[in-house]
């Protein structure tokens, strides 16, 4: 029989759907595999039923003032009855034996400065601070996971990580700092999406089948165009650094903080060392999100960059531009030669190669496999992407386990199906079946849907 995976899942926004029940939740979670919960953010819907609008806390204004900062303001309603029933629900957790880790414990920090926020000394220590808050407000968690910051990865107008976005003026000094010219990193990037906006046939064809070299001459063998990328990954490795050395000296109990990123396909655009980050950090995140659209999945972001690159170059064909993205990213998709193919989902072949090689290079990043806790979601929900099937969910899992991975995050109880939940207690633990007594997961959608609906 294969091992059994190792299962953490996330609940929270909203909190209250399972702080409200949760005993019989926990019961099924743990015949199921869960073994670790990843709770948050920390924000309850306020007495007038909006969501996501009260902290589950206030806070220790000492810990601000230590590290020289404003404290965030106080929530204007404190829900004790709420707050009760969160640390019931995270003291039964620990009774149990899990792990309690939080999402996003820097989230409502207080002010920070007005530097960069990858460079400005204020504002990483007012996210410290909030995160030292968390852990001092909750004895019973274990650590806690950061969704950033990183730097873009798309390229599409107007995307919330356009990569042509995030070279703002307020990084002159910071790159001066780190070694690289400013104004020639951002000539560079305006080099880059001009030629990204003047692609040829001819071109693609004669250069992007020719690895790195190949691939930096189609962008014309520009150096400063190196060093934009170089910068990238210096800035935020410089980041990460100096967050993981600060958070090491404030803390006053020990606390495990995992990082989160892409895929590893993605981390040298996005700027991330994962080596560095995976030895800095008792774990890693990458999100093994392979769904179409919405945003955040492997399979949307390749989508995205065919569309907009066609746009740009009439002249191209889905095809065409394919060869542009594998040329960039360093992959091999012979499935996909138009965005039809994206839409037709993966072969099946392609869990056991491209899904192994995505793993394999997580947990070439850390000392040791259990430091790796990958993202995992099936895509609907709160991504908004096209859903993955149970069984596409279970060659994933299946191929990612039988290359060394043991443990994986679910993200999350609010929209876990039925199906999904089939497939995973029974790679990690007890199955269970439709009918089965007991937990049956809810299947819903969050707060952010019912308003982006209506």
């Amino acid at each position: 029989m294969s091992q059994r995976m190792s299962m953490w899942m996330r609940f929270g926004q909203p909190l209250e759907a399972v702080i409200d029940d949760y005993e019989p939740i926990f019961d099924g979670w743990q015949a199921g595999g869960v073994e670790a919960m990843l709770v948050g953010r920390l924000i309850f819907a306020d007495s007038e039923g909006t969501p996501m609008n009260t902290a589950a806390f206030d806070p220790d204004p000492t810990i601000y003032a230590d590290l020289g900062v404003e404290p965030p303001p106080a929530s204007s309603e404190t829900l004790p009855d709420k707050r009760r029933q969160l640390v019931a629900t995270l003291n039964d957790a620990k009774a149990r034996g899990m792990q309690i880790y939080v999402f996003c414990p820097d989230a409502g920090q207080g002010p920070g400065g007005t530097g960069h926020r990858l460079a400005d000394e204020t504002s990483l220590a007012a996210r410290v601070a909030r995160v030292k808050d968390v852990m001092e407000a909750f004895p019973m968690v274990d650590g806690g996971v950061l969704d950033g910051p990183e730097l873009g990865y798309e390229i599409t107008p107007g995307h919330r990580s356009n990569i042509f976005e995030d070279l703002t003026e307020n990084l002159r000094q910071p790159a001066a700092d780190l070694g690289f010219d400013y104004d020639a990193l951002v000539q560079a990037q305006g080099r880059f999406e001009h030629r990204l906006h003047h692609l040829e046939p001819a071109d693609i064809d004669l250069r992007a089948d020719g690895g790195f070299f190949g691939i930096f001459e189609l962008f014309d063998s520009d150096p400063d165009l190196a060093a934009w990328f170089a910068f990238r990954r210096a800035l935020l490795s410089t980041y990460y650094r100096r967050q993981h050395e600060l958070l090491e000296k404030v803390m006053s109990r020990p606390v495990r903080i995992g990082v989160g990123s892409r895929l590893p396909r993605f981390t040298p655009l996005n700027g991330y060392d994962l080596s560095a980050m995976g030895h800095q950090y008792p774990f890693i995140l990458p999100k093994l999100y392979f769904f179409h659209r919405g945003f955040d999945g492997f399979y949307g972001t390749i989508g995205r960059y065919l569309q907009t690159l066609v746009e740009w170059n009439p002249s191209l064909t889905d095809a065409h531009a394919m060869k542009v993205v594998e040329g960039l990213f360093g992959i091999c998709l012979p499935w996909i030669r138009s965005r039809l193919d994206l839409d037709l989902g993966f072969p099946p072949d392609a869990f056991g190669e491209f899904v192994a090689t995505e793993t394999k290079r997580m947990l070439a990043a850390v000392p040791t496999p259990d430091r790796v806790v990958p993202w995992v979601e099936a895509g609907r929900e709160p991504h908004r992407g096209d859903p993955i099937s149970a069984g596409d969910l279970h060659r994933i899992l299946s191929a990612a386990r039988d290359v060394g991975l043991e443990r994986f995050l679910y993200h999350s109880h609010t929209h876990l199906s039925e199906g999904e939940w089939a497939v995973l207690s029974s790679l990690c633990g007890e199955p269970w079946l439709d009918g089965k007594p007991g937990y049956v997961p809810p299947d819903g959608m969050p707060w952010e849907s019912h308003g982006k609906r209506s």
